[in-house]
């Protein structure tokens, strides 16, 4: 009797933990999907240097953004980093080099960002840009 209370105690504990669990893992990604990111590349001074617009809104206004990774989307391959911002503003204007943005020298490039926003409590989420397609290095 007393090893059936304890199986009993045990699954109620697990089942307990599971739920909660699955709520806060629920409650996560509902919130981060109405964050949302919008990227934009533009030509600045005749190829050589590109303006860039990484333009967030946080899941809550509470919510703050802490770093912007930019990301190369070579397909098949792995993703190649390109650079980071830290604790940009939601709304990061800044140029850079061509040599920054072009992450695939044989082709278009595709470049996009992963934001990380920190709640009040301490938690981060990541919201992924849209894609860049450009060819950064093209006119020379």
């Amino acid at each position: 009797m007393k090893i059936f209370a304890m199986r009993k105690q045990a699954t109620l504990a697990v089942l307990t933990l599971a739920t909660v669990a699955g709520v806060s893992v629920l409650a996560a990604p509902a919130q981060a999907a109405s964050a949302r990111c919008v990227l934009t590349i533009t030509d600045y001074d005749h190829g050589y240097v590109w303006r860039v617009n990484n333009n967030c809104t946080p899941a809550r206004p509470s919510d703050r953004l802490i770093q912007s990774v930019y990301w190369g989307a070579d397909w098949p391959d792995v993703d190649d980093y390109l650079f980071e911002r830290r604790y940009p503003t939601m709304n990061d204007i800044f140029t850079q080099g061509r040599a920054f943005l072009d992450e695939d020298t044989a082709g278009s490039d595709e470049v996009y960002t992963e934001n990380r926003f920190q709640r009040i409590d301490g938690t981060i989420y990541t919201v992924k840009s849209n894609e860049v397609h450009k060819q950064f290095w093209s006119k020379f």
